[in-house]
Formats: C-alpha cells, sequence, structure tokens
C-alpha cells in the first residue's frame, strides 16, 4: 500500500510539473495589450521628454528567443511617438515601427485562408504557419506568474525588459479595436465592420486572449489590403493607442494561376507560329 501511494503521489507531482510547464509555456504569445506606464522617455535623441504614450494603450509584439532567453524583448507597435528638434518636439499618433509583418523584417503580407464555420466561404486571418500570423491579444499581466516564479525564465526575462509595460494595473479598461482606414473588400470580425470608426469590441482584461478577425469575401480579387487600426478604451480610463497597420494579402487561385499560364503559353505558341508563317 505504502508503494502504491508512493507510485500516486509521483504520478501527482508530475503531472503538476507538466501543468506548470504547459501554463508558463502558454504565456509566451506574440501580441500583448498594456498601458505604458514610463513618464518620461530615458534614451535616444528626446530623453528627459515627457512620453507621449503615457498612460496610453499600446500593442506590444514579443519577441522571444529560444537561444538566448536573456535577449527576449518587446517592440511596441504604432506607438505615439516625438518627431523633430530634441528641444522642440512634435508629438505623432505613431511610430515608423507601425505595420504588421514588421516592415524591417521584409515579410510579404499574411496570407488570408479559407475560413470554416461562420467565415465559410470567406478568406480569413489566423495562425497558417506565416510569422505575425496568430493575431491573438492577451494581457501584458499573463506573464507575471511565470516571470515571479523564475526571473530568469523566458517569461520572467520578456516580462522585466521593460518595467514600464507591465506595472499598470488595467482596471476598469473597456477595450476595442477601431477601424482608422481599411482596403475597400477587407472586414473585421463577423458582423463585418469595414469603415473609419467602426470598433470591435473586445473587453475587460478578463475577456482575454481575444483574437480579432480579418476577412474577404472568397472571390476577392488577388492583390494586398491593409488595415490601420488603434485601440480605444471605450471606459475612457485610458488613453488610445497609436496607430498601427496590419498587411494581408490574397493569392491567386491555384486554377487561374493555371488558366492564365495556359492563356500565357498559347500567345507564345500563336507569336511563334505567326512569325515562321512569315
Amino acid at each position: 500500500m505504502r508503494f502504491l501511494s508512493r507510485i500516486a503521489g509521483c504520478v501527482a507531482a508530475l503531472a503538476m510539473i507538466s501543468l506548470s510547464a504547459v501554463a508558463a509555456r502558454a504565456a509566451q504569445h506574440n501580441y500583448y495589450v498594456t498601458v505604458d506606464g514610463r513618464p518620461t522617455l530615458t534614451s535616444g535623441t528626446y530623453a528627459g521628454q515627457a512620453n507621449p504614450n503615457s498612460g496610453r494603450l499600446t500593442l506590444l509584439y514579443a519577441h522571444w528567443n529560444d537561444a538566448t532567453p536573456s535577449s527576449n524583448h518587446f517592440h511596441g507597435i504604432g506607438v505615439y511617438s516625438l518627431t523633430g528638434p530634441a528641444d522642440a518636439p512634435t508629438v505623432a499618433d505613431t511610430n515608423a515601427n507601425n505595420r504588421l509583418p514588421e516592415t524591417y523584417t521584409a515579410q510579404v503580407p499574411l496570407t488570408l485562408k479559407a475560413g470554416a464555420g461562420a467565415y465559410a466561404g470567406k478568406l480569413v486571418s489566423g495562425e497558417n504557419g506565416e510569422h505575425y500570423s496568430d493575431l491573438t491579444l492577451s494581457s501584458i499581466h499573463d506573464l507575471q506568474a511565470a516571470a515571479t516564479a523564475n526571473l530568469t525564465s523566458p517569461e520572467g526575462y520578456m516580462y522585466n525588459s521593460n518595467a514600464g509595460y507591465t506595472n499598470t494595473p488595467l482596471t476598469g479598461l473597456n477595450l476595442a479595436l477601431e477601424i482608422v482606414s481599411i482596403s475597400p473588400g477587407l472586414n473585421l470580425g463577423a458582423a463585418g465592420l469595414n469603415q473609419p470608426g467602426d470598433r470591435l469590441a473586445i473587453g475587460a482584461e478578463g475577456s482575454w486572449p481575444f483574437e480579432p478577425v480579418f476577412w474577404t469575401d472568397g472571390n476577392a480579387a488577388a492583390g494586398n489590403y491593409s488595415a490601420a487600426l488603434r485601440f480605444v478604451d471605450q471606459a475612457n480610463v485610458f488613453g488610445s493607442s497609436g496607430t498601427f497597420n496590419v498587411d494581408f494579402t490574397v493569392v491567386p487561385e491555384p486554377a487561374s494561376v493555371g488558366m492564365a499560364l495556359i492563356a500565357g503559353l498559347g500567345f507564345v505558341v500563336a507569336t511563334y507560329r505567326f512569325r515562321r508563317s512569315k
């Protein structure tokens, strides 16, 4: 009986370890929502100036480095920023790093894929193996438990890479994603929001993770589509975020590509025969 009891205890302990590992790994998302708590800028051209993003909602992209976790860090996407001379700067409602996929990567826009369920017959965004494609939004505070448990864990390094992003409670927040501008044919959410000023309700921190879905009709023209967006607090507790852009592409149907190739080949053959007949 003691032997069986020990076995059961070991199994329970292993289960707890496994669950803890899963919970920690589950905290490693791509996109985090937070509020910038830094009152002043501490580095760069505008060090010492008031931080124009202070008290504002902020979208962070987490750059995880499995090989060197100590280098884990966030990029603020489309945050408010300062431009112009250091002694008389102008506040801009975005920054140079305001596109997804991030411009410096030279990655092409995210591919819209065939949808299912409520999005059957449409081309939709979502995890498809492409970097940046999982648009699920999480709270910065989701990292806190794992980071507190182990400061030198990947979550610990990420969470503490900038304390100003983590020290503001999101109490009272009622988050929404607002369209600033959007390409014709591109829509947001099941309701098909597609006008500047339209808002997709997300809700309080407890209602996250949340995945906004972008879509086009299934027969949408091939090409690139883009949405300029910002986060707003419908409870007016926190300031709106800066403007950021998400870029998508609709690729031609394989049959269409095949027909185009056949048509092109036919043109080449016809041209060849015409020249031979002269």
